[in-house]
């Protein structure tokens, strides 16, 4: 039997809607927009066409979002866990991927024999996902969607794409790809960059899928192409070197100061962190996506102090023995998961009383059993 949708309160849906696109064009525009203009610059000037860029709403449907793009129903209903559904039928997008199949459909009507057609899709995507320097729950994203003949759809003309990206994106960087199975793509691949010789996925693309096509009323006899989607976070913080992607909304006026140029990143005095190991009864199976979104609910106005939420263990209760049963104050039927919540302010020092109310809140918060015994929590400050 799959969960029911949890959908967004309407505060939840005002402020994403409200939320700042650092794509679109500003005064002076943020680096991860001037990203974007090097990108679609840079394909220009390597021979691909101009782009036509789209934008589009916020909250779409589970349609454009999964259905047309090939996610079978029991895949949506999976992956309600990770969605901001706003209603039964309509979600905050969490990929610019949704924009796509409408633009495809337009252009695939005008296009000539001979012809190419660059669609391009930046913007702000909602994701309840996991925590850290590498993640947020507002990704920015851009799907780059390249249409014309058959002749064009080629793992040569699939890697000539990637790399004319790479080149404009991240110049200094190497690249590496693997195989990796996509819902509206053949022979897709998955891009990393190589930051200090560790991988940092950035790219998914493939080969348009016919399937895809036939699903839209498009021939692919006529029509074939590319598909590209690429984190534009992530190739802002490699192109600048930035180690923390809240860095990219920090309020900080030394920090702001750099947000408007792509130039290599200055750091910033930065403030220790705080991590606590926190010990919690609650309901079976949770994920670590799900319980960091109800750690950044709880924290409130400080969620923006949450660098990272990892899930060290978790153990059923059966697997307990009374002692730590009743020192951890868990129920039957719970299980006991012990979370690495870290703190950090990337403006100032958090001080001992303010990390103990934010963590006394989030315990409190997620606490689903009864008042442990002897209840305690590790402390270290990095």
């Amino acid at each position: 039997m799959q969960a029911p949708k949890k959908f967004l309160a309407y505060a939840a849906v005002h402020q994403a809607l409200t939320q700042v696109d650092l794509t679109e064009k500003g005064s002076p525009d943020h680096a991860v927009r001037l990203l974007v203009d090097e990108v679609l610059g840079g394909l220009a000037a390597k021979g691909w066409p101009v782009a036509q860029e789209l934008t589009g709403p916020r909250i779409v449907s589970a349609e454009d979002n999964y259905g047309l793009l090939g996610y079978e129903p029991a895949e949506v209903r999976l992956g309600s866990a990770h969605t901001c559904w706003v209603d039964e039928f309509s979600l905050l997008r969490t990929q610019t991927t949704s924009q796509i199949p409408t633009a495809l459909q337009r252009v695939a009507a005008l296009r000539q024999p001979g012809e190419t057609i660059l669609l391009a899709a930046p913007g702000i995507t909602f994701r309840r996902d996991s925590r850290d320097r590498w993640h947020c729950a507002q990704p920015h994203q851009m799907d780059i969607w390249v249409l014309g003949d058959p002749s064009l759809s080629t793992r040569e003309h699939l890697l000539r794409l990637v790399d004319d990206v790479m080149q404009s994106a991240v110049p200094e960087k190497s690249w590496i790809f693997t195989d990796s199975r996509h819902h509206y793509t053949e022979g897709g691949i998955e891009v990393s960059v190589l930051n200090e010789r560790i991988p940092v996925e950035v790219l998914e693309c493939g080969l348009i899928a016919k399937s895809l096509m036939q699903r839209l009323d498009i021939d692919p006899l006529r029509h074939s192409g590319l598909a590209a989607g690429m984190g534009l976070d992530r190739l802002t913080m490699l192109r600048k070197g930035i180690a923390d992607i809240r860095l990219l909304r920090d309020q900080n006026e030394q920090v702001q100061a750099q947000m408007h140029d792509l130039k290599p990143w200055v750091a910033v005095s930065r403030s220790p962190a705080i991590a606590r190991d926190v010990s919690l009864g609650v309901t079976p199976g949770l994920s670590e996506e799900v319980l960091t979104e109800r750690i950044c609910l709880a924290a409130g106005k400080c969620s923006g102090w949450i660098e990272e939420v990892q899930l060290k263990n978790r153990w059923k209760y059966t697997q307990l023995p009374p002692h730590a049963i009743e020192r951890l104050g868990i129920l039957p039927g719970q299980e006991s998961v012990l979370l690495r919540v870290v703190l950090r302010n990337c403006s100032r020092s958090i001080t001992t009383a303010e990390a103990n109310r934010v963590y006394s809140v989030i315990q409190s918060a997620l606490h689903e059993g009864v008042p442990g015994k002897g209840r305690r929590m590790n402390l270290s400050t990095i």
